[in-house]
């Protein structure tokens, strides 16, 4: 028989740890890359854009399945991008500029289709957008080991942690078969494409990796957390190395770790202190956020020093 104690963790917890861990770490390993290239506002640009066209698919269909959902997204993602090149173009706008103002319009009329469609009838609403439904992960765990690998066991699993932990192997695998290309791409694009490398095929299968991320985390951690863990994690490790693998490697620890810490924090810790659990998504985006005020003030401190630098930013 497994412990109760261990039981009600396996029902109540362990989903929603799976579904946040492995979604911190494959947003963290996507960008580091982002990050690495100087893209980290075209990717939260692109967290915020692909909003109305997840309501669009899902008021189309009638699901949240991965598939409609991801081509919703991606055509939200590819309006954001040529509206954005356009205004680049003719208005006559800086780059980062045009993209503030095309990913908050975007965001703001994906909320607005939101509030006009949700009500009653729809169940994707704007705190499921902002925090995801970790809380709704119920498992019914059996209550004997030998069930636990069983089919009907495996069967009654929420489908969006299983799905994240797909999509962070995959993830970690195409990185791994396109180190030497993601490397070379990343440093001198120029060069790259010198070498008949094509960075921008590169960059357009690493920004449909980051998009389907994105798609899967919104319906697991919401918003908050995908644009947070884009970010937090490769910047930190950025500040504390200067040689790629490690910074890869570091990012994608960073955000694991942040996923655990913070959801242990948010579940465990909050009820102590504050005598109830707090929203975990904001938790985890809070804690990454932490990790990288210190890191930048470690490093700060560390150029502050006689003969002591930091990496060059």
């Amino acid at each position: 028989m497994i412990p109760p104690g261990l039981h009600e963790f396996m029902t109540l917890d362990l989903m929603p740890l799976v579904a946040v861990t492995a979604s911190a770490a494959t947003l963290a390993l996507l960008g580091s890359f982002l990050v690495l290239r100087r893209q980290a506002m075209l990717g939260d640009a692109m967290a915020h854009s692909v909003l109305p066209g997840l309501v669009v698919a899902f008021l189309v269909t009638g699901s949240r399945a991965a598939g409609p959902m991801f081509l919703g997204a991606t055509a939200a993602a590819a309006l954001s991008g040529l509206t954005i090149a356009a205004i680049i173009r003719h208005g006559r706008v800086e780059r980062s500029a045009a993209i503030g103002l095309v990913y908050t319009t975007m965001f703001a009329l994906g909320v607005l289709l939101l509030e006009l469609n949700g009500g009653a009838n729809v169940d994707l609403d704007v705190d499921c957008v902002l925090s995801g439904q970790l809380e709704l992960m119920f498992w019914n765990a059996p209550t004997t080991w030998g069930e636990v690998l069983g089919g009907p066991s495996l069967a009654g699993m929420p489908p969006q942690p299983l799905r994240l932990v797909g999509l962070l192997l995959a993830s970690g695998a195409a990185v791994v078969v396109a180190w030497p290309l993601l490397r070379a791409v990343a440093f001198d694009a120029a060069f790259a494409r010198s070498r008949g490398l094509y960075p921008t095929a590169v960059s357009a299968g690493l920004m449909a990796l980051t998009t389907l991320a994105i798609v899967l985390s919104f319906d697991a951690v919401g918003s908050i957390l995908a644009i947070a863990l884009l970010t937090c994690p490769p910047a930190t490790a950025r500040l504390l190395t200067d040689r790629m693998g490690p910074y890869v490697l570091l990012s994608v620890g960073l955000g694991g770790a942040a996923g655990l810490l913070g959801y242990a924090l948010a579940t465990r810790a909050a009820p102590l202190l504050l005598g109830a659990s707090v929203d975990a998504s904001g938790t985890v985006a809070a804690l990454s956020g932490l990790g990288l005020a210190l890191a930048a003030a470690w490093s700060a401190r560390g150029r502050s020093r006689p003969g002591l630098s930091g990496p060059d930013l």
